[in-house]
């Protein structure tokens, strides 16, 4: 016994030292794996008991044993008999003293194993903290770890989901642990606090807080009971102190946001209060260290949040706080003013439920309203900004524009707006009188104005906006400058929509904007001229002929982004016009797209192409369809189309970007010509076929998916034969590929044939069921559960319960059986039983490593139509299975007991007891899962 603990502790200590002395990540996953699988072991109690009390182990092993030993308490508990849980108790209270000064990950793993056995060991949990702090409590040295495990416990005890207790079992023993002893933990902690003649170290006050913290926040120790003791003002005393700072204020934190019950906590809120307002001077001692002015802003934003009906109702008492935020708010660390927004949210929202707003609030909100504008403004040299802060400082603008919202509901919109068309307004008049004034000065406003966009009345007459539009041509020419005042005029659309005769304007402000030097400049252009074709678009169908004109002129200088949001744009005018007219309309754009393709440059033809066919298709996604009955312009336009897609497709269907392009384009067409296409289905067909046979490409599955979907259900001869002969050669080719490499290397293909085999169930079952192709499709089904995208294997799981699940299989008694039933049931049945062996075994495979839990729902229906109707095959199929299912050696006596529990639900005849022995698999499998998390370092 001795050479064996011996060599095994010597490969413990190997597998160990891999983490610390090697890069290669499958040695680390190796050794990683073979801990994790020995700590399953009984053997690992005794080893890891030895190693954690034995005072020569290093500390690397005693880490080690006091992370098996936490593990081992939560999953393999079982593994020991009831008379050896008192001896595992003892080891870690003794341990838990041996440790009580550190190392701290070694205390904290024996103070959750301990949480763990508590919670488990019904005799112990009544008396376990109260024998605990008899233990450990009065011997100085042992304090430490004693407060540790208090501070541990509650948050331990309320989230530990992994511990094997019923729901009642948890309340009635969490009850014990944590609510029969608050009154006695805050007791000891005050004895702590005011002990004389016993030396209490900063440390130790930094354990008391945290173990207040987390007992106040797990609602056990309430602000009530703590304000009668005198840790209370101990806390904020302890604020004066560099070494207790941090903890001291989470705890004050945790206290303001346990007395939301402002009724029942009154008494401690005018404790708590008058203590804050006394210490806001802090603010202006603190104000350049970043790490307590942040705390302290949490506080201040804590209570102002909490106490905001009172702020509202006694103004003049509690505005100070309101008073302290707004001072945060102002400094000039942006971490810090992220801090207060949601405190100004909320008190927004409060206040604009008001009759009447205190004038002495609305005071302290104009001036946040001007340090908040201050604070939009980019910094002085932007090139000395690395690119991570600047994508910061663009993020924090826009949570400042939200502000700026909240502001509206305090000091009304129009109030806000005239604000900031001041500040606007001055700086520019100051540029106007010699003086040198910062692009910044002018950009802040502009954005500003933008940001309010979505808080102004557009049903209401505006001067203010009149004036904003008049001021926009006279703006500096700044790019930055010209990128916001472009951004605010797609934000302000809606106004001009209902002022037509700005459109002229703006559209000529817009369109010379795309000729800007700066590319921002230009996104923005294409960005407002999306939206004011979008909201003004009956109004823009006069400009249809300068918008083209100026597409043909000035578009080929356009980045592709830009041209998109053009004929986005023009994609909604032409959604506005009649039918007739919006027929011509988009027959002369998507011609013009067309003559680009045809004509594309040898040199850079790809290219041409792929971005024709982007335009193509952002243009019909706007425009959608004109309707079942096609105007004139329109009837002949499907032939003319498709020999030109089909042309593209033919020529440059090999380059996955083209193809990918034009299969998207062309499921737009079908969606537009709908039954004018129907003729071409064949040929549309047979082309995206032979191109997927060729190119082994998914995006010609996906398109052949949305055909067959569209006209699945058609009758005629000639669109069925054709729909059987994709479905056939498709099938085919995806049995090659899958042939020549493993299917899981193929995930986009598979998923794509899955698009074609759900309409072929629902709408030709005769398709699918009667094609000597069939057992291969269910073969392609079978493998694609071996998938770890999730998605895939869902889709794929629902087209086999679908299939298992056909009517034809079990028909309802007394109802009329349509004649390719029985053909149906043949086919199903006899692919079912060469196939079986290989699906039960990937279902269960699945379930056991890489199925997400929302599969759960239907791998219990797939087993209960398997087992119901193919029984005989179901018992052997799963249990072969079973037995050559590898596993980790903590699962086997759950595989073991569903085999149990599967026969008899069979042999009793009852198949409602699959799903709880499914259930009972699945949730050991996520057990085995959570405790096979690395091994920490």
């Amino acid at each position: 016994m001795a050479d064996t603990s011996s060599e095994t502790l010597q490969k413990i200590t190997a597998a160990l030292a891999v983490f610390s002395s090697s890069t290669d990540k499958q040695q680390i996953a190796s050794a990683n794996e073979w801990l994790q699988d020995y700590q399953h072991t009984i053997g690992a109690w005794e080893v890891s008991r030895a190693l954690l009390i034995n005072p020569d182990s290093p500390d690397h092993l005693k880490t080690f044993a006091a992370q098996t030993l936490k593990a081992k308490v939560v999953y393999d508990l079982n593994q020991l008999s009831a008379e050896q849980l008192p001896l595992l108790r003892d080891t870690l209270v003794g341990s838990l003293g041996q440790f009580s000064n550190g190392p701290r990950n070694i205390l904290v793993q024996i103070c959750l194993a301990l949480s763990g056995l508590a919670m488990q060991m019904h005799e112990w949990a009544p008396t376990a903290v109260q024998e605990l702090i008899d233990t450990l409590g009065t011997v100085p040295s042992s304090v430490p770890g004693l407060l540790q495990f208090l501070a541990v416990l509650p948050d331990d005890v309320n989230t530990n989901t992994r511990i094997p207790i019923s729901d009642d079992e948890y309340k009635t023993r969490s009850q014990w642990l944590l609510s029969d002893n608050a009154e006695r933990v805050l007791q000891l902690l005050a004895l702590y606090h005011t002990a004389a003649g016993i030396r209490i170290t900063t440390h130790i006050h930094n354990l008391i807080f945290e173990v207040l913290s987390n007992w106040v926040m797990a609602g056990e120790v309430t602000a009530t009971t703590l304000s009668q003791t005198p840790l209370f003002g101990f806390a904020f005393d302890a604020l004066a102190s560099e070494q207790l700072f941090d903890n001291a204020a989470e705890l004050l934190i945790e206290l303001i946001h346990e007395t939301q019950e402002l009724e029942d906590n009154m008494a401690v809120i005018e404790m708590i209060v008058p203590r804050l307002i006394a210490l806001r001077p802090q603010l202006e001692v603190d104000k350049d260290d970043s790490d307590k002015l942040r705390r302290w802003c949490q506080i201040y934003c804590e209570a102002g949040e909490t106490y905001r009906m009172l702020i509202v109702h006694h103004t003049e008492t509690f505005l100070p706080l309101v008073q302290a935020v707004a001072e945060c708010a102002a400094n000039e660390d942006l971490d810090i003013v992220q801090i207060t927004f949601t405190f100004w949210y909320r008190l927004g929202q409060t206040l604009g439920k008001q009759r009447s707003i205190p004038p002495e609030i609305t005071k302290v909100y104009e001036t946040v309203l001007d340090t908040f504008i201050r604070h939009i403004h980019f910094p002085a040299d932007l090139a000395t900004t690395t690119a991570q802060d600047a994508e910061d400082f663009r993020s924090f603008r826009h949570d400042i524009g939200d502000v700026l919202k909240d502001c509206c509901y305090v000091l009304g919109a129009d109030f806000v707006l005239e604000r900031v068309y001041t500040v606007l307004t001055a700086a520019l008049e100051r540029g106007m009188s010699g003086t040198v004034v910062a692009w910044q000065e002018v950009e802040a406003p502009l954005f500003c104005m933008r940001a309010l966009g979505g808080e102004i009345d557009w049903t209401q007459q505006n001067e203010k906006i009149l004036k904003i539009m008049e001021v926009l041509p006279a703006l500096p020419p700044h790019p930055r400058v010209r990128y916001a005042a472009t951004m605010l005029l797609s934000r302000y659309t809606p106004w001009i929509a209902k002022h037509p005769e700005h459109i002229p304007g703006q559209l000529t402000y817009i369109t010379a904007s795309f000729q800007d030097d700066d590319l921002e400049v230009v996104s923005a252009a294409g960005h407002a001229l999306k939206y004011l074709c979008q909201d003004c678009k009956q109004h823009l169908v006069p400009y249809l002929e300068e918008l083209y004109k100026f597409l043909t002129t000035v578009g080929f200088k356009l980045m592709q982004e830009d041209k998109l949001s053009i004929y986005e744009a023009i994609g909604w005018i032409i959604s506005s016009m009649k039918m007739e007219h919006a027929a011509t309309a988009l027959h002369k754009f998507a011609m013009d797209i067309f003559a680009n393709i045809q004509n594309a440059p040898a040199a850079g033809h790809n290219l041409t192409i792929k971005e024709s066919l982007e335009q193509l298709e952002q243009l019909l996604d706007v425009v959608g369809s004109f309707g079942e009955e096609l105007p004139p312009a329109c009837q002949n336009t499907a032939v003319e189309t498709w020999a030109i897609m089909d042309n593209v497709i033919f020529q440059y269907g090999d380059m996955a970007e083209i193809c990918d392009r034009a299969t998207r384009a062309l499921r737009l067409g079908l969606q537009f010509f709908d039954r004018t296409a129907l003729p071409l289905v064949p040929a549309i067909l047979g082309r995206l076929t032979s191109r997927f046979e060729n190119t082994g490409f998914a995006s010609y599955l996906w398109a052949i998916g949305k055909v067959v979907q569209r006209f699945g259900s058609e009758e005629e001869v000639v669109i069925r034969s054709a729909i059987q002969e994709t479905y056939e050669r498709t099938t085919a080719k995806c049995a090659e590929i899958f042939s020549q490499s493993a299917i899981t290397l193929h995930s986009d293909v598979v998923d794509d044939y899955l698009a074609i085999l759900t309409p072929l169930v629902e709408q030709c079952p005769d398709i699918l069921f009667l094609s000597p192709i069939f057992p291969t499709a269910f073969s392609i089904l079978d493998g694609a559960l071996t998938l770890l995208n999730t998605d895939t294997t869902f889709r794929a799981l629902g087209i086999i319960r679908a299939i298992l699940g056909h009517d034809s299989i079990n028909p309802a008694p007394n109802v009329v059986v349509p004649p390719k039933f029985p053909l149906y049931a043949e086919a199903i049945g006899t692919t079912v039983q060469k196939e079986g062996p290989t699906l039960v075994g990937n279902l269960f495979v699945g379930l056991v490593e890489h199925f997400a839990p929302e599969m759960m729902s239907g791998v219990i229906t797939t087993v209960r139509i398997l087992t119901q109707i193919w029984t005989v095959n179901m018992q052997e199929w799963v249990t072969t299975v079973l037995e050559r299912l590898p596993v980790v050696p903590a699962l086997e006596p759950a595989k073991a007991q569903f085999l149990i529990d599967f026969n008899a639900a069979i042999a009793a005849r009852d198949l409602d007891k699959l799903k709880p022995a499914i259930a009972a698999l699945q949730r050991s499998v996520l057990r085995a899962k959570d405790r096979r998390r690395p091994i920490d370092r």
